[in-house]
């Protein structure tokens, strides 16, 4: 063997990643994903990705009329890349709280564990509470949307605790929340304090 096909042999193993390494480091943005974009909600305004998403997407289409919650959830993957079903359970999660959401239909029952309707046949819109503490242009950080085709929203500057309101849980790589629901008037109290 010449003494050039030794060094390249040589020079090609110092090249490698052994799988180990890979699983470590690839883990690590996997784990820090699935923390920022799809598990935990923001602190800036309580939010989950696709919570943020949706509300944004509400707002878009929002003309005072009910839209089907098919129609919702094909207007919201334009922001949300992670499929039709998680953005449908997320808006009837949050339909169910019956805080932000105002529903028509069968949403299911969270206390039986009913099912809520398929999406072509409940309807949704913005609750007048929503339309008046979440939405400010003004105040609002922008960002691209996945693919670079729309801005979406980066933090909505909900005026209220939101996060205490409606309550959150999630569970991500390491970690978990899980946030209950406060007293909707001790906040408002609290608020008013603040």
């Amino acid at each position: 063997m010449s003494e050039v096909t030794e060094n390249n042999q040589h020079a090609d193993k110092s090249h490698v990643t052994h799988v180990s390494g890979l699983f470590k480091n690839w883990f690590v943005d996997y784990a820090s994903y699935v923390i920022l974009e799809r598990a935990v909600p923001a602190i800036d305004d309580g939010l989950k990705p696709v919570q943020r998403r949706i509300l944004h997407s509400m707002w878009e289409l929002e003309d005072g009329r009910y839209n089907k919650v098919a129609n919702l959830i094909g207007n919201t993957m334009k922001y949300h890349p992670h499929g039709d079903a998680s953005i449908g359970d997320a808006l009837v999660s949050m339909g169910q709280k019956d805080l932000l959401i105002d529903c028509q239909g069968n949403w299911g029952n969270i206390y039986t564990g009913d099912s809520a309707a398929a999406p072509r046949y409940i309807e949704a819109r913005l609750s007048s509470l929503a339309k008046d503490i979440v939405f400010n242009p003004k105040t609002t950080t922008w960002g691209l949307s996945y693919d670079g085709r729309n801005k979406e929203p980066l933090a909505l500057p909900v005026k209220f605790p939101l996060v205490l309101a409606q309550g959150v849980d999630g569970i991500a790589v390491g970690l978990a929340c899980k946030i209950l629901p406060h007293n909707f008037n001790e906040l408002i109290d609290a608020s008013i304090q603040v």
